[in-house]
């Protein structure tokens, strides 16, 4: 059920500082001792990395930001881990311009004990269906859960049930749902769903009520109406998909719905308000959480207002269980 209470100041155990790129910052580091240290209601989103700097996967240039240091940076204690979302062979065909050390440092050893050792710490881990291969993907992650019990959950990323790359349809969700229920009876499943947007990837998810736990919204594209309504809007996702599933929000730091290879943030106005309206929502109850994606670009200097605004605003309103 949602948790209904307010945010509240928090106080972290420790105080670190970090540096990158010349500019260094202080990181509140949260302690899994204290409850009320914890930003429980945030999940982080991005890729582990195998060595850093290096390349990765919807970044330009190279990052210090793994997904466990952004996770330790902001005191998150969910981690949504999207090595495992790709294969070689997909990014060879969809995402070239990638390149090897990207393929080498945070695809080729997806779902390997290298990667989800480095998440051992959270509490919650959700890991990435393969695109393409999303049964053969859902059963080895439901295989590496066995071992590393804080998998929870997988995730269907860009959630398509018409497009057999990206998602199923009903039928063959449930017969998912039973093969991998049968290794790990209790991991749990989430899709993400896109808000109407003039391209096309918004789908009705009421054909899967009961099927699905937990459901991301993300807003592609840029329009302030939409965090201006946004309780009308996740109320009209939570009639789709019922009382009991956990329903949480993308927060979008980079300006992807310009196209795929921009190299700007959104803007910083249009950032505050989004983060600003899904926070009120979690507080009032609208909400389960946030998610913060894109963790890699925490490290450009590009990003560095964002990044560091996101951090003030998130110290100043620690989630409370």
């Amino acid at each position: 059920m949602i948790n209904r209470k307010r945010f509240i100041l928090g106080s972290a155990a420790a105080v670190g500082s970090y540096a990158f790129g010349g500019l260094a910052f202080s990181a509140m580091v949260a302690t899994s001792a204290s409850a009320d240290g914890i930003v429980d209601k945030v999940a982080m989103w991005g890729y582990v990395l195998d060595k850093t700097p290096t390349t990765c996967p919807f970044m330009f240039g190279r990052t210090d930001f793994s997904l466990e240091r952004a996770a330790e940076e902001f005191g998150a204690r969910k981690a949504m881990y999207m090595n495992s979302c790709f294969n070689p062979a997909y990014v060879a065909s969809h995402f070239d311009y990638w390149g090897a050390e990207c393929v080498a440092n945070c695809i080729s050893n997806r779902l390997t004990d290298l990667q989800l050792d480095k998440l051992r710490g959270m509490d919650e881990v959700w890991c990435a269906a393969t695109h393409g291969q999303k049964f053969e993907s859902s059963i080895a992650i439901a295989k590496m859960s066995l071992k590393h019990p804080n998998i929870v959950g997988i995730n269907f990323d860009d959630f398509n049930p018409n497009n057999a790359e990206l998602g199923m349809d009903v039928v063959s969700f449930r017969a998912l749902k039973a093969a991998v229920r049968s290794i790990n009876p209790k991991l749990k499943f989430s899709v993400v769903s896109y808000a109407k947007d003039s391209n096309g990837t918004n789908f009705d998810l009421s054909p899967f009520r009961g099927e699905i736990d937990h459901v991301s919204r993300w807003k592609w594209v840029t329009d302030a109406d939409y965090w201006k309504r946004l309780r009308e809007e996740i109320a009209e996702l939570r009639r789709e998909v019922g009382p009991g599933v956990e329903i949480v929000h993308g927060l979008y730091l980079h300006g992807f719905a310009k196209n795929m290879k921009c190299r700007d943030p959104l803007p910083l106005d249009y950032f505050k308000l989004s983060v600003s309206a899904a926070l009120d929502a979690v507080a009032d109850g609208v909400l389960d959480g946030v998610i913060l994606p894109q963790v890699a670009w925490y490290s450009a200097p590009t990003h560095q207002e964002h990044y560091k605004w996101l951090r003030k605003t998130l110290e100043e309103r620690r989630l409370a269980r």
